[in-house]
């Protein structure tokens, strides 16, 4: 049996198997790539289960500018991949990693950044990339006052030049071993760095802590900071930021005087 197919059932017929090919691949395209055209990362997941309940301690002690917070995990479900400390000064919001250790560590001593109260968590990374935090604890304000409190940043040094197209940034930083240097940047002095992808950029990550790198600016008639999240081999995590990048200052030309 010979069955013809007219021309324009034949045209119609190719327009749709087209049709169907390029929606599929959308749907795919945006199932799977993020920002740039990239896979989209994994969302982060919360979770109870790591630590089962009763089996988990965390207790903080403050001494002046320093915290020290213990902490036990007892008989975890399957593997602990990493432990962050974090810290807020209101124990609702602005929680910000202040240590990345090791899955074998039980205490730490932060340095505080004044001398308000402080909130800590532990926050605990199984190997499946889920998290269970464990806390809050809190220390009460150093009634000493701040008055010889040291920054932990100051021996951080950051400047950030630019043209109109460019930023150059230039890092000097103790000698000492890092695990990692990261530099984000963002369109606005933001508190908050390192929170998530939402307004900032990732453009730098190495362990070498004096050096210079450029960046290419999205738009020549816009402003940018830039921050650093410092993180040495002993866990402690230190930010410098946020630095703006400026133009270069043009010295004035030196005035003769008439005598």
């Amino acid at each position: 049996m010979n069955i013809t197919i007219k021309k324009p059932t034949l045209i119609i017929t190719a327009v749709l198997a087209v049709t169907a090919i390029m929606s599929s691949c959308s749907k795919e395209s945006t199932a799977n790539d993020g920002k740039n055209g990239k896979k989209a990362p994994a969302a982060v997941v919360r979770t109870n289960d790591i630590i089962p309940a009763g089996q988990n301690t965390l207790n903080a002690t403050r001494a002046g500018q320093y915290a020290t917070l213990t902490w036990s995990i007892g008989s975890p479900n399957g593997k602990i991949k990493q432990i962050y400390v974090l810290r807020s000064p209101t124990g609702v919001k602005k929680q910000k990693r202040v240590a990345d250790l090791e899955p074998t560590a039980t205490s730490y001593k932060d340095c505080l950044p004044n001398a308000n109260p402080q909130w800590f968590w532990i926050r605990v990374i199984g190997d499946n990339g889920q998290f269970q935090d464990i806390g809050p604890v809190r220390v009460n304000a150093d009634r000493a006052g701040a008055a010889h409190y040291i920054k932990p940043d100051s021996e951080y040094k950051v400047t950030v030049t630019r043209t109109d197209d460019v930023a150059t940034i230039t890092w000097a930083f103790p000698e000492n071993d890092y695990k990692m240097i990261s530099a984000t940047r963002y369109p606005r002095p933001v508190t908050e760095p390192f929170k998530g992808t939402k307004d900032g950029d990732p453009m730098l990550a190495t362990k070498e802590g004096n050096s210079q790198c450029t960046d290419v600016l999205p738009d020549p008639n816009a402003d940018y900071w830039y921050w650093f999240r410092v993180t040495l081999k002993s866990g402690a995590v230190i930010y410098k930021g946020p630095v703006k990048a400026d133009y270069p200052k043009r010295s004035l030309p030196s005035v003769k005087s008439n005598k």
